[in-house]
């Protein structure tokens, strides 16, 4: 009996957190950055950086239409913004449509403002008139894309679609007084779509951390929860061999969840996965269906050298467009070898549960949908010269009457 004591004991001891682990979490969680996402808020360590990209769509039918924005850059300045559309536009022009007597590729480059330009081309080398439309935006120092596809040469609805929508996106100085609308990191996007899908992407800076968030505004919830899920992936793909670190319902941003907390080892490193999912019966845009995944271990990032600006480019071309930065698979460096996670399991789970709380929707975020049978116009110019046309003609009648004989005597 006192062995078995002393066995309890020893392993309890075993699985309380170090003082060093007690001090990383500290440092990682005492001081966090609240980043705008969608329609709500996340709080996430300080040094973490990220971004991502949405998908507005209008209509839920057959018929519906897309764009997508992405923030290529922050901190812009109208030369930067310039050099790279030029970039652009002439690796896109440089490619021909073989299928079309060697076209280019890019079929017109229009400048709408000095702070906007509007790019079309073809979508793949095809006799079919189906492109591409990217209109570009420098919202005061945010790079911006927006891009759309036409088919069968209906081109004015997309572009006039595309010139409406760049009057709808604002630069977000506080995430949390973005207002109303989607938030995608330095912006925020008030238009009146009807569904959006948007992936976000956090991490340490040189790490093997990584944090993706998928939002999917009216998707219904999965029929299998996350935890019948789980067991029937790591029977197919770990052979059930994984380590159940922590699972159970949790309260994510203010809806009922699920997480699963696996940890998973083969013959050269260890890894570990967390996921969340969210559950609602009414899933509208205040009430999007997330999922959330923090993993570590595995593939190491490289540092990233402050004093190099990001590429604006580069990571947004089109397939066809990308020669001479893809290079050839003999000329490719080694992969790097699989490293075991910088967290701890007590780390990564203390991280873990301080992002996951700290997710919330932002009061106001959705905007009541106009009424489409409102009638909020007011008169037309005819209308309004026939209203005044009446009264003036009403106030005369006033004046005639007070002169009529005999008035005076009244």
């Amino acid at each position: 009996m006192c062995l078995t004591f002393a066995l309890l004991a020893g392993c309890a001891a075993f699985k309380q957190p170090s003082e060093q682990e007690k001090r990383n979490v500290n440092d990682m969680t005492s001081n966090m950055r609240t980043w705008a996402l969608g329609r709500g808020l996340i709080d996430l360590p300080a040094n973490w950086s990220g971004g991502g990209d949405v998908k507005l769509f209008y209509g839920l039918g057959a018929d519906h239409s897309s764009v997508e924005v992405r923030v290529l850059g922050e901190g812009v300045t109208q030369q930067r913004f310039d050099t790279a559309l030029n970039e652009r536009s002439h690796r896109i022009a440089a490619i021909k449509n073989y299928m079309q007597s060697d076209v280019p590729m890019l079929v017109s480059a229009r400048r709408e403002t000095s702070k906007s330009v509007m790019l079309q081309y073809y979508m793949r080398m095809t006799q079919r008139q189906t492109f591409v439309h990217e209109l570009h935006l420098l919202v005061d120092d945010v790079y911006v894309m927006l891009r759309a596809d036409s088919f069968k040469g209906n081109t004015a609805p997309v572009e006039a679609r595309l010139l409406k929508l760049s009057k709808e996106i604002f630069k977000v100085t506080a995430p949390q007084n973005a207002g109303a609308g989607f938030a995608l990191g330095p912006i925020v996007i008030r238009s009146h779509h009807d569904q959006e899908i948007a992936s976000f992407y956090f991490r340490p800076p040189a790490s093997d951390v990584s944090l993706t968030i998928y939002i999917n505004a009216l998707s219904p919830d999965d029929e299998e929860r996350l935890h019948v899920r789980t067991q029937k992936d790591t029977k197919i793909f770990l052979a059930g061999d994984y380590e159940n670190l922590r699972a159970g319902k949790i309260t994510l941003a203010d809806m009922q969840a699920e997480e699963s907390l696996i940890g998973f080892s083969d013959d050269t490193h260890r890894q570990i996965l967390f996921v969340s999912e969210n559950y609602r019966n009414n899933p509208s845009l205040s009430r999007p269906g997330m999922s959330i995944r923090l993993s570590a271990g595995g593939k190491k990032r490289s540092a990233i050298d402050p004093d190099k600006p990001r590429d604006l480019v580069r990571w947004t071309l089109p397939e066809f467009a990308n020669k001479g930065y893809k290079l050839p698979l003999w000329q490719l460096p080694a992969p790097s070898e699989p490293v075991n996670p910088s967290l701890t399991d007590y780390e990564a789970m203390a991280v873990w549960d301080a992002i996951l709380k700290s997710v919330r929707i932002r009061y106001g975020a959705v905007a009541p949908k106009p009424d489409p049978w409102a009638n909020i116009r007011g008169p037309s110019a005819e209308e309004a010269a026939e209203s005044k046309r009446i009264l003036d003609e009403f106030i005369a009648s006033l004046e005639k009457r007070r002169s009529l004989p005999g008035d005076s005597d009244q």
